[in-house]
């Protein structure tokens, strides 16, 4: 199977191009009105489509009068084009309101993913959207429906939630969102909202629907694009083949229900065995306990209709997938996730543990942290330029840890011993998931020649996760919990790989620290949360 070797990237001479526009609005996905900042005054933003080996080239201009801002594309591994993965403080500063910023990146992976903010929790506000690479298939399919975004939603601003969060001691903690989503819409009962509430509400929104063609296989890309709950998804009277979660291509497997954190994607492929008539809903339910993120209406439906099914009516089926509804962590590492492409870690010339805490620091502040200290992002003091600079000294709330050049590969072993699921996330690497559990890590790796390999993976409650990358991609590059609130207070490090070979800092980048540094001298950065 050398066709999914990675090294193997077509050379399509081909450049995309997208002008983005990012800007406050309003917006009622589910019928409640609120306020969003948004791309192109769309939520989800912008579907961005390339080929296996195309260039991308994006245009983003910062409309928000008084916040910076800035994109990442979250799983592309950015060999090459460090500064163009989007994250403030590491390889650029934030784009200052008016001012614009272009990244360009090769699609050097392929598959499915989505694109966000990384500025404070902001994609909570609505800066997110969806990403198509095309590229090979682990199994034949005839119809690609695209996207399948998963997005926990919440009916206040999202700085008013970071706010609360990171602003409060941890009796009222955590919150739960107020409903879910399906490619951005659900209805909502006005009825509920409390009385307090400013805003408007429109009762019965639509929801989002799906053609079938009987006979057809249909690829769906599904992804969740939310700030904390973790995701079952299925539909009704369906299996399904899973065919790549994250931008891995696995061996295809049968399932009939997924779990996926915060960040995660699966393809899957669907065989519409039923009658050309047919309707059914398909389901994406937030695991209900507290830990997992919650949600105060967390089941959420879409309809999918088969080509001669009456669309004036919604559909009547029940659900019918297996999965354990209560548990958030994905599927065991011995089960059936195999890489389509076999590659094994080896032995590490390193291992860095992590643990995971929770404090209420002097000032009544909650925090979490990584090996007893909280990450805080510094906007204008980019690390790659200091560490090109040969800058070895940092400030401890930075979370700077470095890997020299004469490692070969790094073994993360991740302790979680709070009752809370963090979907943790690396940039920059495609991770091998070599164990993940309750209690303490015995030192055993699952399938040791193959392991599963992916992006972001659960980390247990009470639990532990060990993940592996090669030091192969230069960089500051984060590593960090994708649940929003969870990295507003702090959840977060950054891995300084090979530091002498770290290429200088583009002249585009300097310019937003620039800009940046000249609008904060004239303006108050209200940095109430980490900064990412």
């Amino acid at each position: 199977m050398d066709s999914y070797n990675l090294d193997n990237i077509p050379d399509t001479g081909v450049t995309r191009y997208y002008d983005f526009t990012i800007s406050r609005g309003t917006a009622a996905p589910d019928g409640v009105q609120r306020d969003v900042i948004v791309v192109n005054n769309q939520f989800p933003g912008p579907l961005i489509e390339a080929n296996w080996g195309d260039w991308v080239q994006i245009t983003v201009t910062n409309e928000i009068e008084n916040e910076g801002t800035s994109l990442h594309w979250h799983g592309l591994i950015q060999s090459l084009t460090q500064y163009s993965d989007g994250v403030p403080s590491l390889s650029m500063c934030p784009i200052a309101p008016g001012k614009t910023f272009t990244y360009r990146w090769r699609a050097a992976q392929y598959g499915s993913s989505w694109y966000h903010s990384h500025y404070s929790a902001q994609y909570n506000a609505g800066i997110i959207g969806p990403m198509i690479i095309y590229g090979p298939s682990t199994a034949e399919y005839d119809i690609d429906l695209g996207p399948v975004m998963l997005t926990d939603w919440y009916h206040y601003s999202y700085y008013s939630l970071v706010e609360e969060y990171t602003g409060t001691d941890l009796g009222i903690l955590p919150f739960s969102s107020d409903n879910n989503l399906i490619n951005g819409r659900n209805n909502y009962n006005c009825s509920d909202l409390p009385a307090n509430f400013t805003m408007g509400c429109m009762p019965n929104a639509p929801l989002s629907q799906f053609r079938f063609q009987s006979g057809k296989v249909h690829r769906l890309r599904v992804m969740n694009t939310g700030s904390e709950g973790v995701q079952k998804f299925s539909i009704d009277g369906h299996s399904f083949t899973v065919i790549a979660q994250d931008f891995v291509p696995v061996d295809p497997f049968e399932t009939d229900g997924l779990t996926l954190g915060v960040g995660q994607r699966t393809d899957i492929l669907v065989n519409a065995t039923m009658a050309p008539d047919s309707s059914v809903w398909m389901r994406a339910s937030i695991v209900p306990d507290i830990a997992c993120g919650g949600s105060n209406r967390g089941d959420s439906t879409a309809m999918v209709f088969y080509e001669d099914a009456d669309i004036s009516k919604a559909p009547t089926s029940t659900q019918t997938a297996s999965y354990e509804p209560y548990s958030c962590y994905n599927d065991p590492l011995t089960s059936n996730f195999v890489p389509a492409y076999s590659i094994a870690p080896g032995t590490p010339s390193l291992t860095q543990e992590y643990t995971v805490g929770l404090v209420v620091n002097d000032t009544g502040h909650f925090n979490w942290q990584m090996n007893n200290q909280t990450f805080r992002a510094d906007y204008n003091s980019p690390i790659s330029s200091m560490a090109v600079a040969g800058n070895t000294d940092w400030p401890a709330e930075w979370q700077v840890y470095t890997f020299s050049s004469s490692l070969q590969s790094v073994r993360f072993v991740i302790n979680n011993p709070i009752n809370a699921t963090h979907p943790f996330h690396v940039h920059g690497h495609d991770a091998w998931v070599l164990a993940e559990g309750e209690g303490s890590w015995d030192g055993n790796v699952i399938n040791p020649q193959n392991p599963v390999r992916r992006d972001t993976h659960l980390l247990r409650a009470n639990g532990y996760l060990v993940l592996q990358i090669n030091n192969d991609n230069p960089g500051v590059w984060p590593l960090h919990c994708h649940v929003a609130w969870h990295l507003s207070g702090g959840l977060y490090v950054n891995l300084l790989m090979s530091p002498d070979k770290i290429d200088a800092m583009p002249a585009a980048n300097q310019q937003t620290c620039t800009d940046w540094n000249d609008w904060s001298s004239r303006n108050y950065v209200d940095e109430i949360d980490d900064g990412l």
